[in-house]
């Protein structure tokens, strides 16, 4: 048998779990490092995977430290996202095999390409958390699409919510990666916030609209915060045929079909559709096994290269940049701050109903409300 990976964890939250189960079900890693300044978090990840061989982590409450020490082959990132920057480029220093960062790739397009440059430059494959590529009922839409099974692609509908960065950065991934990651030419958006809301730490709007085109001649668009609910997949509408995508099914209408709906619930290469937890457990594991792939040089490259994470912001961030400056963004994006960032700052965006508040404070421990830079 081949040597495992050995992984190390900077921030022990719920997706760093994730890739970390992801880690230890593929079989192809040892988790030999945790860094967090919460020592109750590391405790509880202890005792999530207690029964994991191949878990035997040392705790460090300075991830410096992991990284000096631990000769890490793999590094999770899953501190909150301005910490996404600051620790790819800490550890693309020490140069381990690959990073493993969650999404969205960064807090804004400049810190974005930091990552990239950095990682290059050390010789190190960054890929982010970006899990929806693996998951068996996005692949079949794709390979439908791929085939002409509902004609040439015209429009994409996708329902998003908390932040277009977080949520909607999947979804502009998703768009992407269903038409054979095809390039995104333009983007045109607008926003509301009226209030200072913010998710993990970074500020984001209370609903937005977007619309993306693509060389291909298809259109997207998402609609963040505009409806009761949203979910990860969309409507894809063709010339010959409609696919309703879900996270772990698709529905198919075409001419083949008498224009009936056709369920799908495709297995993954892991675990058959029906198992609790499906999507979680199917998507963490072909992304960490493909992963070990990528690494050990079986595949040229992974789903969820960080260049596949870069494009998904940067088409998020330019629907602020549209609202900013009122017209069509032509990709690539030129400004590398954080547009809605710039309009909040210059008065652009004034707050009607002050006091911070994060959607995602529940996930901080004890009395501490403070942003994920203090809770690494």
């Amino acid at each position: 048998m081949a040597e495992k990976l050995r992984a190390g964890v900077i921030g022990c939250g719920n997706m760093a779990r994730a890739h970390t189960f992801g880690y230890l079900t593929c079989g192809k890693y040892e988790v030999v490092g945790l860094a967090d300044l919460s020592n109750e978090a590391m405790q509880d990840y202890d005792n999530h995977f207690s029964n994991y061989e191949d878990y035997h982590p040392t705790h460090y409450n300075d991830a410096h430290e992991m990284l000096d020490k631990e000769n890490l082959d793999v590094v999770s990132i899953g501190t909150w996202h301005k910490g996404h920057a600051i620790w790819t480029l800490a550890a693309a220093a020490r140069k381990p095999k690959a990073i493993l960062c969650e999404k969205p790739m960064a807090d804004n397009p400049g810190r974005g390409d930091e990552m990239l440059v950095a990682c290059r430059r050390n010789g190190v494959k960054l890929a982010i958390g970006h899990e929806w590529r693996f998951m068996p009922s996005y692949e079949m839409a794709r390979s439908l699409i791929a085939d002409g099974a509902i004609g040439d692609v015209r429009f994409i509908t996708a329902i998003s919510g908390s932040g277009l960065p977080n949520d909607a950065s999947h979804l502009m991934d998703m768009f992407r990666y269903l038409l054979v990651d095809d390039e995104c030419e333009w983007v045109m958006g607008n926003v509301e916030r009226n209030t200072d809301r913010h998710e993990r730490g970074t500020r984001i709007e209370d609903r937005a609209v977007g619309i993306v085109g693509f060389k291909s001649g298809a259109h997207a668009m998402v609609l963040s915060e505009m409806t009761d609910g949203y979910h990860q997949g969309g409507t894809i509408h063709g010339t010959d045929g409609t696919i309703e995508l879900w996270s772990d099914y698709l529905r198919l209408s075409n001419s083949s079909t008498g224009g009936k709906w056709d369920r799908r619930d495709p297995d993954g290469k892991f675990f058959k559709s029906n198992v609790a937890n499906f999507v979680t457990r199917e998507g963490n594991t072909a992304q960490a096994d493909e992963l070990a792939d990528w690494v050990e040089g079986k595949i040229e490259t992974h789903r969820g290269e960080a260049t596949n994470g870069y494009k998904a912001i940067e088409m998020a961030y330019a629907v602020y940049e549209s609202a900013r400056l009122h017209e069509r963004i032509m990709l690539p994006l030129k400004t590398r701050s954080n547009p809605l960032e710039l309009m909040i700052d210059s008065g652009h965006l004034p707050v009607r109903n002050p006091g911070i508040y994060d959607i995602r404070w529940r996930q901080l421990r004890g009395y501490n409300m403070g942003t994920d830079l203090e809770n690494v």
